[in-house]
């Protein structure tokens, strides 16, 4: 499974904070989406789900994965990193989100990092402050090696 895929099924299976999306958007994602989280794009077709009507929604995508350990010229972890934008309101709903989010992921083994970046700006195209998360996982695979021997 991918991590952008992991983060996905944390972050949409959560109850508290599918209950925190709901609210600050005054109802359901719907639209025929399970809530308002995608990985790689937010959907333009067959309704385009970037809309400030719509807010908050976010996006998950990886930015890197790269082998970090080795042990007998085999990589026994990698390191991977997913960013993840969301669009909301207010710095309000934005703290609100991130605190969530941290704890969910970081409950789950991911670590955020940012490194000297812009963590939110106004998108003035829909008039949504978009914010910017970065996270890293490390995949240890001495398990995997284990049970080649």
């Amino acid at each position: 499974m991918t991590v952008e895929t992991i983060a996905y099924k944390l972050l949409s299976n959560d109850e508290e904070l599918n209950n925190l999306l709901d609210k600050l958007r005054g109802k359901k994602f719907g639209l025929g989406f399970k809530q308002g989280i995608f990985t790689y794009d937010i959907p333009e077709r067959p309704t385009n789900a970037l809309s400030k009507e719509l807010a908050p929604f976010m996006r998950i995508y990886p930015t890197y994965e790269n082998d970090v350990e080795f042990a007998d010229d085999k990589a026994i972890s990698t390191e991977h990193r997913i960013t993840i934008n969301y669009w909301c309101l207010n710095a309000k709903q934005s703290e609100q989100i991130a605190e969530l989010m941290d704890k969910i992921l970081e409950g789950n083994g991911f670590e955020r990092y940012t490194t000297n970046e812009l963590p939110r700006y106004r998108d003035n195209d829909i008039d949504l402050l978009v914010n910017v998360r970065k996270y890293r996982f490390f995949d240890w695979q001495l398990e995997k090696l284990r049970n080649e021997d």
